[in-house]
């Protein structure tokens, strides 16, 4: 199999640290990576995520990243019809120097494809609930749900379209990457202790627990009101039906004995998600809605990343289950995507399906966006991964026909880790093509 493209991401911390001749020479040696990104806004997540201390950064242990700031410069001038402004680092370490430059400097020096990603927050989201609650979303009872941004906001919306126009503006970079949070998709419902004997209450493949989860999620703030409203929903009755929905996917001891009653039923029973909509017909109309939503929102963004440079690449990057019930379709969104990463990490719990999940979630994807749209495979090169592994996660995908891999993620990898990706290359006869 030929793929185009290996990835790897790398954070300004692991430059003012290790260097990026140390991080560029390990990646592209190694894994024979041909294209590196910077984590340029990134959300508060301790640092290495899935380990406890750092396997290769002779300068700290771990680092606690601040919460969504720019480590790069920006014009303020593109964000003058929103009150959201770019918030800077203010780490001293990390200060006075654009990491994004330093990063496409290296890359274009040893002919590499450079990138930017904006991650799951792009905004500080306790500055936001302090200054400018508006902006954030709104579960059904009108309680806002943290971190979660509401594009259909006019002011997120245009603060979003700011932050990709100028970074692929002012930066020379080949795609831009976000996995950004679209709507909350809630959480599945979990069913009673006494439904153990015949089934697995937190079975991630209990879909309708999943869909009905989606009660709990938002957003349905005066914004969404307006909007679905212009698209022609009764908004309000899907508001009244998605409320008792709520009702029942948080049944508990305390409700009305209807409710827990119907609770029980719905989560013991083998209805389909498709029963569930015809039951709800709002259900299926919020779902739609979020929809249309989200591929406007990506219209935009492709837009705005278009008019900066025609040929920049702008690439989603997958980490949810179920992104449709995030709003996200990738059919409908295809026009508006060049490139999908897939953010699926089997390989650091063991991969104990045999990548069934990651299988099914890139087929899925494919589906989506066609063959003409690149999808490259994340995979695992942290502590909890182990080379063989690694290698027969290469040998899964050479049968998939992605495009490309993305390594998650060079902070908190083994070198042997890195080593394995050549090697599994050779064992299942991948190689890349520019």
């Amino acid at each position: 199999m030929q793929i185009k493209e290996i990835a790897a991401s790398l954070y300004p911390w692991d430059l003012a640290d290790e260097g990026i001749e140390q991080c560029g020479q390990n990646l592209t040696s190694r894994s024979g990576v041909n294209s590196i990104y910077l984590v340029g806004i990134m959300h508060h997540e301790k640092r290495p995520l899935t380990s406890l201390f750092y396997t290769h950064n002779a300068k700290r242990k771990f680092y606690a990243p601040e919460n969504s700031r720019v480590y790069y410069r920006m014009d303020e001038s593109n964000f003058k019809a929103t009150p959201l402004k770019p918030l800077y680092t203010e780490r001293e370490f990390l200060k006075g120097k654009d990491w994004l430059d330093e990063l496409t400097t290296y890359g274009r020096q040893n002919h590499l494809k450079t990138g930017a990603e904006i991650s799951h927050t792009f905004y500080d989201t306790r500055i936001a609930g302090e200054k400018f609650p508006d902006v954030l979303q709104k579960d059904v009872h009108g309680r806002i749900i943290d971190r979660y941004f509401c594009c259909n906001n006019e002011h997120v919306r245009e603060y979003m379209r700011a932050i990709f126009f100028d970074t692929v503006k002012n930066h020379d970079i080949d795609f831009i990457q976000t996995c950004m949070m679209l709507f909350n998709s809630g959480t599945p419902v979990k069913a009673p202790w006494f439904f153990d004997t015949w089934m697995n209450p937190d079975d991630p493949e209990n879909r309708l627990a999943a869909l009905l989860g989606v009660a709990r999620g938002g957003c349905f703030c005066e914004h969404c009101r307006a909007k679905a409203q212009s698209l022609g929903y009764d908004w309000e009755t899907i508001i009244r039906d998605l409320a008792k929905l709520n009702d029942i996917a948080n049944a508990n001891a305390t409700s009305h004995n209807e409710v827990v009653m119907e609770n029980h039923l719905l989560l013991g029973s083998n209805l389909m998600e498709a029963g569930l909509m015809l039951e709800w017909p709002s259900l299926y109309q919020f779902l739609e809605f979020r929809m249309k939503c989200i591929t406007s929102l990506f219209e935009d963004l492709y837009a705005a990343v278009k008019e900066a440079n025609s040929k920049a690449e702008f690439r989603y990057n997958n980490y949810l289950r179920y992104p449709e019930l995030a709003g996200l379709n990738y059919l409908s969104a295809r026009p508006y995507l060049d490139s999908v990463r897939d953010s699926d990490y089997s390989e650091q719990t063991g991969a104990k399906d045999d990548f069934r999940y990651k299988r099914n979630t890139l087929l899925k994807i494919r589906h989506g966006i066609g063959f003409e749209k690149s999808l490259l495979a994340a995979f695992a090169v942290r502590p909890n991964a182990t080379p063989e592994i690694l290698r027969r996660c290469i040998q899964v995908l050479s049968e998939l026909g992605v495009d490309g891999f993305s390594l998650g993620h060079y902070d908190g990898s083994h070198m042997e880790h890195l080593d394995a990706v050549k090697q599994g290359m050779f064992e299942a006869n991948v190689t890349v093509v520019e």
